[in-house]
Order: C-alpha cells, then sequence, then structure tokens
C-alpha cells in the first residue's frame, strides 16, 4: 500500500485500552454515542452487542440497537458489555428472515445497502466487529476484534497490540501507523487505499467462512500488496473489487488465489425509473397488469450475458402473479387483492469474473406496497349494556326539563386505527335534543323538555356513532324510556316565534338560475316549534313578497339563553357543511314600519366581520313599498324612513332615503338618463363624508343593463354631492345611466363596508321605469 500517515502512533494507541481474552475492554463503551459502519457506508444495517464476543448475531441475548442510517450511523444507548458489532443483512437472507420473524413492525423488508451501490442489496450476510472504544465499525476494525479475540486467558491481546498487528499487516510503520478507526470513505480521513482494501476483506470474508478468522491477518496483508499494484483509477473504482480466495486447508498458511473481479453492479437509473411504475395497490382492490422493463438494470464488465432469477414474497392468495421472461418483468393483474403489506420482487445474478467462475451475485429489489382495507368500527355490546341499563332508569315527563349525559368513548372499537369522533341524532322524543351532533367529545348530552308522552305501543329511541381515522362508523341505537303524561306550560317565545317577518335582501340567484348583477328580492322567514321556514325565491320577489311555508337547507333553531341561534345545512364545493347564525334583535323599528325589529345576523363563533345589519318586517305592505317604486311616483311616495348614523360612534338618526329615476340630466352627467339616492336627516346635516365613511359603493342594476357603479369622473366609487337647502346639508349619490326600458324593473344598491356592516343597513330598493319622470 502507498503509505499515508493517518495519525501519529501516540495518538491512535491514546484511543486503546486493556483486554482479556474475549476481546473486551476495561471500560464500556460510552452511551448516547452515534456508530458508523462502513465498507461504504452501511445503510440499513443491524448495529448490536456481541455479548460473548463469537462474531454471530444471537436474537434473543444480543442486545440490538437498531438500523443504521444511509449515511452508515446510529445513535446508541447503554453499555456495550460484548464487542461492537454490525450484521449485513439480504433480501430474505437466514439472518433477515430470523429478524424478521422475531420484530416484523423493525425488519420486515429491511435488507442492508452498500451506499458504494446504491441501486442494490448486499450480496452477503456478514457481520463486523469493533472494540467498545471505537465509534465506528469496518472491515478494518475487524481485523483489531478477531486479533482481540485471538488471546487467551495465559496470552490476553489487548486492543493497543492488536492495533499495531493490524497497522503491520496494512503496511503502517511506528512512524506512520495505520489507523483502524478512521473514516476512510469521506470527510478528512478519506483515503481511496484503505477504502479498496475494506472492499477485498469483504469480499475475501464472504468467499472464505471458514479460514478468514483464523487468516485474518494473512489476509490483511494480500490485501494491502492488492491495492500497492492498482492505479488510482483503479482505487476510485468502487466496481473492481478483487477477491482473495484460499486453496489451503483450515490450520495451514494462507494459499492466495487472487481473482480480479469487477463487481456485478445494479444500475440505479433503470431500478428507479422501472419501480416508479408500481403503483400503491389496495386490499380487496383490483390491478391491471404492471410490465417492468429491466434492460440493463444488470451491468458487469466481466461478463455480456446476464440472467437474472425472480423470486418474491407476494402471497399466492393475493391473486397477483409474477413472471419474468427475457427483460420483461410482469406482475399480472388480479380482480381482487386478498393481501396486504409490504413485499419485495427481488431479482438475483450472479457475479461471475472472466474465467468464468461464479464469485458472488447482485440483488435489485422491488418493493410492492398492498395498504390494507380499513375495517370498519365495531360496538362493544358489554359497553352497550352498561350503558343501556344507566338509560333505562331515566324517568321523563311531559313538560319537566330533563337533563343527562352518558359517556359513550368506549362503546365503539376499531381493530386497525382509532375512533376518533363521535355523532349522534335521530331523537325520537319531541322537545329533546341530543348533542353534540359530531366531534371529538365522547360525553353525550341529552336534554330539553319533552312536549308529548308516548304512545302506549311506541317506544323511544336515539342514535350515537363513533368514525374512525379513515372516516368509517358504526352506529348504535340506544332505547329511551317513554315520556310519561305532564301539564305542557305555554313556552316563553322568542320575540321572533310564531310570526313570518320580511326583510329586503341582495344577491344573484332569481330561484331558477344565477343572474350576472344582484338584485333587490323580499324574503321571508319564520321561526316555529324549532324549525326555520322560508320562502322559495322566485322572480316575483322582485316586487312582492311570499309565504315562509318551506323548511330549506334542513334549516333548525334554537333559544339558548333567550338568544336565537339558527343553523342551515348546504352543500358547497362538494362538501357538506353546517353553518349556525344568532339572529339578535337590536332594537324596535317601528318608525320605520309599525312592529318592525332591526336584526343582526351574526355568524357563531366568528372572529371576523360576518355580522350584518336587516330590517325585519311584520307588515307585508309596508316592505313592498319599497320594491314598488315608478319613476312617476311623487317625491313623498318615493322616499322611504331609514337609521342613518349620527355623529357619536353607534347612534343614529331618523333620516329619509329618496330615490328618483329620471331622462333629464344635469350638467356634467354621462349618459342619456339620471338615477339619484338622496340621504337627509331633518335639521340634522348629513353629508358625502359620512356616506363614503359607511358605504363601499352604489349600483344601479338591471337585465338589460346588468350593474353600473356610481363613481366619480376620475372613476373612483361613488359619485356623491353634498348639498344645502334651509341651512341644513343633506347628500346626493348621482349615477348616470344609458337609456332604459320601460317597464323594467331596477334595483338600487348601496352596499355597506365589511367593518361597518353590523352598523347599518345596506340600501335596497327597487324602482320601475314607466317612461315618465317626476323631479319632484
Amino acid at each position: 500500500m502507498k503509505k499515508v500517515s493517518l495519525l501519529a502512533a501516540s495518538v491512535a494507541f491514546a484511543l486503546t485500552g486493556c483486554g482479556g481474552s474475549d476481546g473486551d475492554s476495561t471500560s464500556p463503551s460510552p452511551s448516547g454515542v452515534t456508530i458508523t459502519g462502513f465498507d461504504g457506508y452501511f445503510n440499513q444495517a443491524v448495529v448490536f452487542d456481541d455479548k460473548n464476543n463469537n462474531g454471530v448475531l444471537d436474537i434473543g441475548s444480543d442486545v440490538i440497537f437498531g438500523l443504521t442510517n444511509d449515511q452508515g450511523q446510529i445513535e446508541i444507548s447503554g453499555d456495550v458489555s460484548g464487542a461492537l458489532a454490525l450484521q449485513t443483512l439480504t433480501p430474505s437472507g437466514a439472518v433477515q428472515t430470523a429478524l424478521a420473524n422475531h420484530d416484523s413492525s423493525k425488519y420486515a423488508g429491511k435488507y442492508t445497502i452498500d451506499m458504494d451501490h446504491p441501486a442494490q442489496a448486499m450480496a452477503h450476510e456478514l457481520v463486523f466487529r469493533a472494540p467498545t472504544s471505537s465509534d465506528v465499525i469496518s472491515p478494518i476494525t475487524d481485523l483489531v476484534a478477531i486479533e482481540m479475540a485471538k488471546g487467551t486467558d495465559a496470552a490476553p491481546v489487548t486492543e493497543e497490540e492488536a492495533v499495531a498487528i493490524v497497522s503491520t499487516a496494512l503496511g503502517g510503520t511506528e512512524e506512520a501507523p495505520i489507523d483502524p478507526y478512521s473514516d476512510f470513505v469521506s470527510g478528512a480521513d478519506a483515503n481511496a487505499e484503505l477504502h479498496k482494501t475494506a472492499q477485498i476483506l469483504t469480499e475475501s470474508k464472504a468467499a472464505n467462512p471458514t479460514t478468514y478468522v483464523e487468516k485474518s491477518e494473512q489476509f490483511a496483508k494480500k490485501a494491502d500488496a492488492i491495492v500497492d499494484t492498482l492505479t488510482p483509477a483503479q482505487l476510485a473504482d468502487n466496481n473492481l473489487k478483487p477477491v482473495i480466495g484460499d486453496n489451503a486447508a483450515p490450520g495451514d498458511d494462507l494459499d492466495p488465489v487472487v481473482v480480479a473481479n469487477n463487481k456485478l453492479v445494479v444500475t440505479a437509473s433503470v431500478l428507479e425509473t422501472e419501480q416508479g411504475k408500481i403503483s400503491i395497490l389496495e386490499e380487496n382492490g383490483s390491478s391491471s397488469n404492471i410490465v417492468l422493463d429491466i434492460t440493463g438494470l444488470f451491468v458487469d464488465k466481466d461478463q455480456n450475458l446476464i440472467t437474472p432469477v425472480v423470486t418474491h414474497n407476494i402471497p399466492a392468495a393475493s391473486g397477483i402473479v409474477v413472471t419474468l421472461t427475457d427483460n420483461t418483468l410482469t406482475l399480472f393483474a388480479s380482480d381482487y387483492i386478498n393481501a396486504s403489506g409490504d413485499f419485495e420482487v427481488t431479482l438475483t445474478a450472479e457475479d461471475k469474473d472472466l474465467t468464468p467462475e461464479v464469485v458472488g451475485s447482485a440483488i435489485a429489489t422491488f418493493n410492492v406496497k398492498i395498504e390494507a382495507a380499513n375495517q370498519v368500527p365495531t360496538v362493544d355490546h358489554a359497553e352497550y349494556n352498561v350503558l343501556q341499563a344507566e338509560i333505562s332508569n331515566w324517568q321523563l315527563e311531559v313538560g319537566v326539563p330533563f337533563e343527562q349525559t352518558i359517556n359513550i368513548v368506549n362503546l365503539f372499537t376499531d381493530k386497525d386505527g382509532d375512533i376518533v369522533s363521535y355523532r349522534t341524532g335521530a331523537m325520537t322524543i319531541p322537545g329533546l335534543t341530543v348533542s353534540p351532533q359530531e366531534g371529538t367529545n365522547p360525553i353525550i348530552t341529552i336534554s330539553g323538555t319533552p312536549t308529548k308522552a308516548t304512545a302506549a305501543d311506541a317506544s323511544e329511541a336515539f342514535m350515537v356513532g363513533g368514525v374512525d381515522n379513515e372516516g368509517a362508523a358504526a352506529y348504535q341505537e340506544m332505547l329511551i324510556p317513554k315520556v310519561a303524561e305532564g301539564v305542557v306550560p305555554e313556552p316563553d317565545l322568542h320575540p321572533l316565534e310564531g310570526k313570518t317577518w320580511y326583510m329586503l335582501e341582495h344577491g344573484s340567484s332569481n330561484g331558477e338560475n344565477e343572474q350576472n348583477y344582484a338584485s333587490i328580492w323580499c324574503d321571508s322567514i319564520k321561526f316555529e316549534d324549532g324549525i326555520v321556514l322560508g320562502n322559495v325565491r322566485s322572480i316575483a320577489n322582485k316586487t312582492s313578497c311570499s309565504a315562509a311555508d318551506t323548511q330549506t337547507e334542513n334549516a333548525t333553531y334554537e333559544v339558548i339563553d333567550g338568544k336565537l341561534f339558527a343553523t342551515f345545512e348546504f352543500v358547497e364545493d362538494g362538501q357538506n357543511l353546517v353553518e349556525t347564525f344568532q339572529v339578535e334583535v337590536f332594537e324596535d323599528a317601528d318608525d320605520i314600519s309599525t312592529g318592525a325589529k332591526t336584526i343582526i345576523h351574526r355568524m357563531k363563533d366568528s372572529t371576523e366581520d360576518s355580522a350584518e345589519r336587516y330590517t325585519y318586517f311584520s307588515n307585508k305592505a309596508d316592505i313592498e313599498k319599497r320594491i314598488n317604486v315608478t319613476s312617476e311616483m311623487s317625491g313623498d311616495e318615493r322616499g322611504f324612513n331609514a337609521y342613518l348614523p349620527a355623529e357619536a360612534d353607534i347612534t343614529y338618526n331618523l333620516g329619509v332615503i329618496t330615490l328618483s329615476l329620471t331622462e333629464d340630466i344635469s350638467n356634467g352627467d354621462e349618459g342619456t338618463m339620471d338615477a339619484n339616492l338622496y340621504f337627509d336627516v331633518p335639521n340634522n346635516d348629513f353629508t358625502c363624508k359620512t356616506v363614503k365613511e359607511f358605504f363601499s359603493g352604489f349600483y344601479f342594476t338591471g337585465e338589460d343593463i346588468d350593474s353600473l357603479q356610481s363613481k366619480e369622473f376620475n372613476s373612483t366609487p361613488i359619485e356623491c354631492y353634498t348639498n344645502e337647502e334651509n341651512g341644513v346639508n343633506y347628500a346626493s349619490v348621482d349615477f348616470d345611466l344609458p337609456a332604459l326600458t320601460v317597464n323594467n324593473v331596477y334595483s338600487v344598491i348601496g352596499k355597506v363596508k365589511d367593518s361597518d356592516s353590523e352598523y347599518l343597513e345596506a340600501v335596497k330598493f327597487n324602482i320601475e321605469w314607466t317612461g315618465i319622470s317626476n323631479k319632484d
């Protein structure tokens, strides 16, 4: 070997300590250290404590620390009492199979990859050892451990002595010793000659299982001699791995036969490309044929004809058949895959030298994953009996408030996952609810006041369910005692219950389709017996209000502590959604219409600006006036009371909003027609500054014009003018319009800024152009 001083002798030997015939150091290995294994870095090799230092992984007695990563590293904790050791694994090899049987969760499908050849599994199952003082394991440290193990009680070999023997065998001197504990693969201590020596020793240990340990020093010397003959290019060629054979019998000196072999290698790009064609399969599902082209998968400079053999561990019951014909590997389709797990399809080819003699093998492995079918949760009937006995003791009576809870955490089990949420529903007793409808809390509450006794021939029940982490659910009906007769007290109704309310809404849906523009509609709503009723919107609702007689979106409501909450279920973008709003009565609005109320719709538990103000009318005629304005009406007929912002925050003055629609246009107006909204507060100023503070935009819409926005001459939103009359200011918002169609109904919309929609209602009117203007 061309010598390179890796460490001074004093530094190298300072790492060593005393040892006995079993090769153990007097000081155990410290805990919490990172161990690195390599000839090239060993990925997924088993690192263990070889307690009896016999060079064999004794499963069940030796302490296994785990598998190395792709840097050949593993962090271990705990003392090493024997020798630090590393076991390489091959697909379906004897040790790999034994480990998988011992702990399939950790070792099934695991095999070692020498990162000098990252596309293929190692061809040999070998053990390499190191003294406990070392934080590396390699074929070089293995030589040290072997020398120490050759000592006896009468003539022990210390670690220092073993290091010196190995250094000398590898061509080291006292002035330039070989450090057996260096990382010769990469980094500051990288050494191509020592790396090649380790590669030769690995192949030679595999080729001479009966004589390698006995003649390890001689194998080391021969490996060193081979390396000295190699060129730099040959040293750098990881595929060139000469093998030292031994023609001598055990007990005789090494009679070396060197086979100059170029290693049979697996082409990483071919393996990766073909692996990508194997999709994840599903148990109980079906598959189509998976056809892989393995041309060029194996490459060997010493042979042209390479004929791999295919093996696999996919169960026959799966229905998947694996065949290899020439360079085509096929996984034939199955209509019903009756298996699950991680499986391997392995191709093994013989590594031959130029003679050609078989000197080893190369293994390429394709991974096949079949995901297990999800098993639905099941009901634990013993737990059901316990809960049912508890429920059977409840007493229910008409008119008597009731509340009880049960814990269903143990009612449902899932063999292949976890119960992650719970469901309730289908309560048959009027007046009672079961909650929550769905959630992660297993505490179920049954509450309310029964309003109807159970018939003699009837039974009562509710439903509970458990949902697993895959979304599968199981349900169980829980029987509940009958409700006895009682006195039903007259309920204290919420102010909104039991009446039909009418409100104006802007939107693009006309009940049949979506318009390209928004219009003003009269919507009706009624809260009765826990059900939210409404009208089914139609074109007619542009000028008239209809009855609230239909439950849509499974709408329900409940009154909690005097607050009314309405819940709607709907589908959006293919998802089932549920939204709950608080319908809050802010104040009476008799100045708008007798019996009217100012309402705030507020999204429950929302942190955003989700509130919006409405006026609920009880007088249908009053609200219909606002959507039946005509251009020829007088000014008084076109003016309507409205609450408008006052000077102080969240205070209001009663004002009047008047709208007009004329053919006559003012100087500076664009278009052929003109519409205006006038904001007037008697005896108080109301200016454009206030308009622009609260409103984001004003729109004039209709089927022949779509949507036109009020804009300044520079296209900024809201063309507004502050006017003065009798010493009081009022504001007017102007729309410049094209010619309109006679008898068409148009909508006038003033949208409030999101941040102020809780405090001010949008402007909402409809006006018909009759062909006649009235500028009054």
